[in-house]
């Protein structure tokens, strides 16, 4: 404690330096700092300063709809073949540079509940059928940016006579973390800390992208063709 901070987001983008390269504006909406920002130093020039409390702390909460840069494209087929098979391909691949690896990829690509069986193939990683959650789960521990894989799977169902609607095709749900990427773009461009009580402090900047699935945000799911 003792210590303040400041920090700098790309407050330029949009201006033109030295002939160099336009970048976009960023529009942060429903934007929310903690208590300890300095709100009037961050009106006037743009900087977030704060002095920290203990511990862990979300220091600035934003939401960004119109220039977001998803890490994944993911294109789901389910296909019907009569009322007992189904056939499943996902294709599922990173748009972020081929020198990034994402960690902890899962997808949950849901089946019928009156399920049978499944004979699932993958060009990466793991997956197989877990029938207590109704669902093919492809695990990929670590995904390399600008590739593409593929799930190809065979579904049996079981016969009956009870299910009369036709089946919904619930979302498939993607699980990730892409360290050292912004799905919105935001940059800090610089972070200065003013040390008062002679305590040496490290400062540096982690980046790290994910899924939300522990947030109030929700999953990253995708809808089935």
């Amino acid at each position: 404690g003792g210590g303040a901070g400041g920090a700098g987001g790309n407050d330029d983008h949009g201006k033109n330096h030295g002939g160099g390269r336009v970048k976009k504006q960023i529009d942060l909406a429903d934007l929310q700092f903690h208590q300890c920002v300095n709100l009037s130093k961050f009106d006037s020039e743009k900087v977030i300063s704060f002095t920290p409390p203990d511990g862990e702390f979300d220091l600035m909460k934003f939401r960004v709809t119109d220039t977001v840069s998803l890490p994944f494209k993911v294109m789901p087929l389910v296909r019907e073949l009569g009322r007992t098979r189904l056939s499943v391909d996902v294709k599922i691949k990173s748009t972020f540079s081929e020198k990034q690896f994402a960690n902890g990829v899962v997808l949950k690509i849901p089946v019928p509940k009156h399920t049978a069986r499944a004979s699932v193939k993958v060009t990466g990683g793991k997956s197989k059928y877990v029938a207590k959650e109704h669902a093919l789960i492809w695990k990929i521990k670590q995904f390399q940016g600008m590739t593409e894989l593929q799930l190809s799977a065979d579904v049996e169902l079981i016969s009956t006579m009870s299910e009369k609607k036709p089946w919904s095709k619930p979302p498939v749900s993607l699980n990730f973390q892409v360290p050292m990427f912004t799905a919105s773009g935001l940059r800090v461009r610089f972070l200065k800390v003013w040390e008062k009580t002679g305590y040496i402090s490290t400062k540096w900047v982690r980046y790290l992208c994910n899924s939300g699935a522990d947030a109030k945000a929700g999953s990253y799911e995708i809808r089935c063709a």
